[in-house]
């Protein structure tokens, strides 16, 4: 990278060459307007046309010339106010930019040299050979402290990159391209009006009211043009407007029959009557001049840009091809006063503006004699009156936009005057601090001015050196054979960011012969629910086709499937969850499966209240009180499953029914095989060893097995549980379902917890049939194996139905059932026969009843699993065989030795003729018998001897 002086040493010497290669240039005339001041101000206008023919500039227009005027007419009244910058006057040194880039940076050069011999004055790099500093121009340049223009972008960026090396704020009163809203790379760049980003939103806000969709568009190969553009297409999807058939324009290349080419293409879209022209007013002229040249003049509604928006260089000798035209143009307010100043104006009172002359010559098409022949004036034939005046009468008319360069002016102005107050005390004149004004100080002041605008508004600067984004909308009209330029409304972004469009449509027009807007739109906008389908070739035609059933309109041109759990919305705009779904409480199958479950809770609570209630009867104890209280237990808590799984699925109740599924059989058959083990043990050990007592026999012994088993249980379902965590998901049996359940209940794994009480439920069986010849009071074979086989045939029916249903409700109710049908028939078949005997049979609750044998034909002797049907004598629970001992005088002596007395009533025999009589008081039994019996004893504190009760 170079030093800073040297890039300035660059730029004097370039410049200086380039100037004087350009010297013997006749045309244009090198003028420029300089009226002397204390702090000057550097100002670019487009005095002339750009050509792009033999010479940098063509005509002088109108325009550019106002824009000078308007700035003379501020500075005018801005020297005139005493309370602002007193004592202090402000000059200007103006040139012609001629709307050239290339003239304009090379008229700029005098502003590079008057900032590189101000450098100079301070750092002394460049001396004159008799020792003074060299000025340039009389050092009117030197004290140029900012500029006001260009015009246009495309110059106005030119400007920029070259002022901000030599850091000096530049105030544009008409540049609008985003480019410019840079702040990195243009920090020292201002403008008076708002960025294209703006006016793009005003375009495409205009262009949705009217429906205008399907539109054609226009720019100009320019960074003005290029970057409107291309802010258009980006926002257009926004607004649901298709900008069809772009034509780019060279405004360096482009020839006449160029120009007929973009209008034949812009008519071949017989449907986009709507156009976009987003240029320069010079590339605008000569596309209206091409479609008048081929007779295009009722086809097309033209939209502008503020680049050629109120222009009347644009509108002549095209009205009718324009007529109801609307631009969109920064708010336009007539500079007051300025009407006035400017009519007064003649060659004779206007020497300070040396293209005056020039300017009379073209308005009043007449050569004035104190003027050198100009490259136009030598083709009118008489001379100028000095009794002409400029009048409305004559044409003239305030170009537009005007109070930009007012504003322009006077923000300047107030920030000098901010930095005079500051460093200068408020003291009339310049004081020693300003003599010197750095750019960088400037640029400050400028950030935070603060004044009221033509419109009455505060005016200030955005943080991106922009003003305020208002705009007006400017119609073109055919009024009694009069064309003009009508305001009929405004767009406005507020303080807040709230955007405000007004338009008077009342006050609208397209053609005097067609006052309505035509339609501009290629296909019809599409019914709810409808996709795009774009024809080939043009991506803003389209047809209509219906999306699915269960799709969704991504966008505008795409349908998507909803995913599984949703449905489309009426609009098909976006998908929405169906309800889900799940076995309720209010569900008909649900009531009756918890009315079923509910009648077997009160059924069983009233068996259990009979059992406790009868706890003492020997129907009762021969059945085992202790396991038939769990057993009941584990019969209720399957009952109550029910309630669980018909309930809401969560992580909570998911777990519980995975628990208690295999948990409710566990308890109930681990009840079933301990009692069923005890009484088979105890019967069989009678047979091998009568007088030893069978082991792990007592209640106690029993929970403790029962409790085992039931933990086996517990341990594989934590493990079940922790591997295989409860969740609930959601399932779809079809497109319109979505339903609640918990996770992995359609599968078989879910009934992984059953495995194991059905091992029990066979060893069970295997007892159940082991007991089958034990005494009634014991022997419950037929009941356990009816029991298990029923609960078998039961899972058997039900669990296919439960697997392969796809219906929740199905598997729910039927998981339901299988506990509730196990459940009732462990209670018919184990307890109903019990309590139907303690309750309605009294007589038979007695322990010879209970005693009775199974098989009443067994043969005295017969070997059963249950010992010896021969006469036997049970004390205190113990056993004995006859065999003919102990026998005297038909007298069977026993000798009680437990500690609790032996009594009578706790005595039965099973034979004829058998004689008992009890000594208490020496714990010594005498039974009577033409058979002899040899009795065992034990805790039990009774005495029983078959078939005969004492």
């Amino acid at each position: 990278m170079w030093p800073e002086s040297n890039v300035k040493l660059f730029f004097f010497v370039v410049f200086l060459n380039t100037s004087r290669i350009c010297a013997p240039i006749t045309w244009p005339v090198y003028r420029s307007m300089n009226i002397s001041g204390d702090i000057m101000l550097g100002a670019l206008f487009p005095i002339h046309e750009r050509s792009n023919r033999s010479h940098e500039c063509g005509r002088l227009q109108e325009e550019g010339l106002q824009q000078l005027e308007a700035l003379l007419f501020t500075l005018k009244k801005i020297n005139e106010n005493p309370k602002l910058l007193p004592g202090i006057k402000l000059g200007v040194i103006a040139l012609d930019s001629c709307d050239s880039t290339t003239y304009a940076l090379e008229q700029s050069l005098d502003f590079i040299k008057g900032f590189i011999a101000r450098s100079n004055s301070h750092e002394q790099q460049f001396m004159c050979q008799d020792g003074s500093k060299p000025e340039f121009r009389d050092g009117n340049f030197d004290r140029v402290v900012g500029i006001i223009g260009g015009q246009s972008s495309s110059v106005s960026i030119q400007l920029a990159n070259i002022l901000r090396l030599f850091k000096v704020p530049q105030v544009s009163y008409q540049s609008t391209s985003p480019t410019l809203s840079n702040k990195e790379k243009y920090g020292y760049f201002f403008r008076t009006v708002p960025s294209d980003v703006n006016q793009a939103h005003a375009i495409l806000k205009l262009l949705k009211k009217y429906r205008w969709t399907y539109v054609s568009i226009v720019y100009s190969n320019t960074d003005y043009g290029n970057k409107g553009y291309e802010k258009l297409q980006d926002l257009a999807p926004a607004y649901n407007i298709c900008f069809s058939n772009p034509q780019s324009i060279n405004i360096d290349h482009f020839t006449d029959h160029d120009y007929d080419i973009v209008i034949r293409n812009l008519r071949q879209k017989t449907n986009a009557r709507v156009v976009v022209v987003f240029a320069d007013k010079r590339t605008t002229r000569n596309i209206m001049t091409a479609a008048t040249r081929l007779g295009i003049t009722k086809r097309f509604l033209w939209i502008g840009s503020d680049g050629w928006s109120g222009r009347n260089s644009v509108v002549e000798n095209n009205e009718e091809v324009l007529e109801g035209a609307i631009t969109i143009s920064p708010l336009v307010r007539s500079l007051s006063g300025f009407d006035q100043y400017f009519t007064s104006l003649t060659p004779e009172n206007n020497k300070d503006n040396p293209w005056f002359v020039e300017f009379w010559e073209e308005h009043f098409q007449c050569q004035y004699q104190a003027l050198q022949d100009t490259k136009w004036s030598n083709k009118y034939q008489h001379w100028c009156s000095r009794n002409k005046r400029i009048s409305q009468d004559n044409g003239y008319t305030q170009t537009p936009a005007l109070h930009f360069v007012r504003d322009a002016a006077y923000a300047f102005a107030h920030a000098l005057h901010d930095m005079h107050k500051d460093k200068c005390g408020g003291k009339e004149g310049l004081c020693e601090s300003m003599k010197r004004i750095e750019g960088a100080v400037l640029k400050k002041y400028l950030q935070y001015v603060r004044f009221t605008d033509e419109n009455g508004k505060t005016f200030g600067f955005l943080p991106s050196g922009d003003a305020p984004p208002r705009y007006s909308i400017i119609n073109f009209q055919n009024r009694s054979d009069s064309y003009t330029w009508t305001n009929v409304g405004h767009y406005i972004l507020g303080e807040e960011g709230e955007v405000s469009l007004e338009l008077h449509e009342n006050e609208l027009r397209f053609k005097q012969e067609e006052p309505e807007f035509p339609r501009s739109f290629c296909s019809e906008p599409c019914h709810l629910g409808q996709r795009k389908l774009q024809r080939e070739g043009d991506t803003c035609c389209w047809l209509c086709t219906d999306c699915a059933e269960y799709q969704y309109l991504k966008n505008e041109y795409t349908c998507r499937d909803c995913p599984w759990g949703t449905l489309p919305s009426a609009s098909k705009a976006y998908c929405l969850p169906i309800p889900e779904e799940f076995l309720n409480f209010t569900n008909p199958w649900a009531i009756g499966t918890m009315g079923f479950a509910g009648l077997g809770i009160l059924a069983t609570i009233f068996m259990a209240l009979v059992f406790w209630a009868n706890g003492d009867t020997p129907i009762i104890k021969a059945a085992g009180r202790e396991l038939s209280y769990l057993l009941l237990f584990g019969i209720f808590l399957s009952y109550s499953m029910t309630f669980v799984i018909v309930a809401k699925p969560t992580p909570l109740s998911c777990g519980l029914t995975r628990f208690f599924l295999g948990f409710c059989y566990t308890l109930c058959y681990a009840s079933i095989v301990t009692k069923t083990n005890r009484i088979a043990r105890i019967f069989n050990q009678r047979s091998q060893r009568p007088c030893q007592k069978p082991r792990y026999t007592s209640p106690r012994s029993q929970l403790v097995i029962t409790t085992i088993l039931v933990s086996i249980e517990v341990v594989i379902t934590i493990v079940w549980l922790l591997y295989d965590q409860p969740t609930v998901s959601y399932i779809y049996p079809t497109r319109q379902e979505n339903i609640l359940i918990c996770n992995g209940s359609d599968k078989v794994s879910y009934l992984v917890g059953l495995i194991y009480p059905f091992i029990l439920i066979g060893f069970c069986t295997v007892y159940a049939f082991k007991t089958r010849k034990c005494p009634d009071g014991f022997n419950e074979a037929r009941y356990l194996t009816f029991t298990n086989y029923t609960t078998c045939v039961i899972w058997l029916a039900f669990l296919p139905l439960f697997v392969l249903s796809t219906s929740t409700t199905i598997r729910a109710v039927t998981l339901s059932f299988l506990f509730s049908l196990s459940s009732s028939v462990q209670l018919a078949c184990l307890f109903a026969p019990k309590v139907y005997i303690a309750l309605l049979r009294p007589e038979k609750n007695t322990k010879e009843t209970v005693m009775s044998p199974h098989n009443k034909s067994t043969s005295h002797g017969q070997s059963s699993s249950c010992g010896q049907l021969a006469p036997t004598l049970l004390i205190n629970g113990g056993y004995a065989t006859g065999n003919n001992s102990g026998f005297y005088n038909n007298k069977l002596s026993v000798e009680n030795t437990l500690p609790v007395p032996v009594t009578s009533s706790h005595l039965v025999t099973t034979m004829p003729n058998l004689t008992l009589s009890t000594q208490e008081d020496t714990q010594k039994s005498s039974v009577t018998s033409s058979s002899t019996a040899t009795f065992c004893g034990d805790n039990n504190n009774s005495i029983i001897i078959q078939n005969k009760t004492l």
